[in-house]
């Protein structure tokens, strides 16, 4: 990819992660608007963009790779641990557990909260759309890689 954009992907990242960091992390209790579903939005045309870049360079398809593999994984991970922690109450072991998936969730999946103002659903589920946003965009890399 050329520096302009890593630069543009890298801009739109912070911008949508700064944007979305409070709102993500108070969902129920907090309103979303209209900036963070454009925040998330100029983020995910970056991705497009770094994804359409790509192919002109093939050097950049394992990393690419790497970064989408983990985002469909820490959204899968998420929304597991959602899952079990509604059906396991006061388990000192799931706690433990619980704890991994915070991190997983401020890195890839905070940044497309704004997208959640459309569609107004719970952090374990909207993991789950975000995963498979992750997904498909892990398939168009696949695919721009066989062409």
């Amino acid at each position: 990819m050329t520096s302009k954009i890593y630069v543009w992907l890298i801009s739109s990242y912070l911008l949508a992660f700064s944007i979305n960091l409070i709102p993500s992390l108070k969902h129920p209790d907090s309103h979303l608007t209209f900036i963070n579903l454009l925040a998330a939005s100029l983020l995910l045309l970056a991705f497009l963009a770094g994804i359409k870049r790509m192919l002109f360079q093939a050097k950049y398809h394992k990393r690419a790779k790497g970064i989408l593999m983990a985002g469909f994984l820490s959204g899968l991970l998420v929304f597991g641990i959602k899952m079990l922690e509604e059906t396991v109450m006061n388990n000192m072991a799931l706690d433990a557990i619980a704890s991994i998936q915070y991190p997983l969730y401020l890195l890839f999946i905070t940044p497309f909260f704004g997208m959640n103002y459309l569609l107004d659903l719970g952090y374990g589920t909207f993991s789950l759309l975000v995963s498979i946003v992750y997904l498909l965009m892990f398939a168009a890399v696949i695919a721009i890689k066989k062409c």
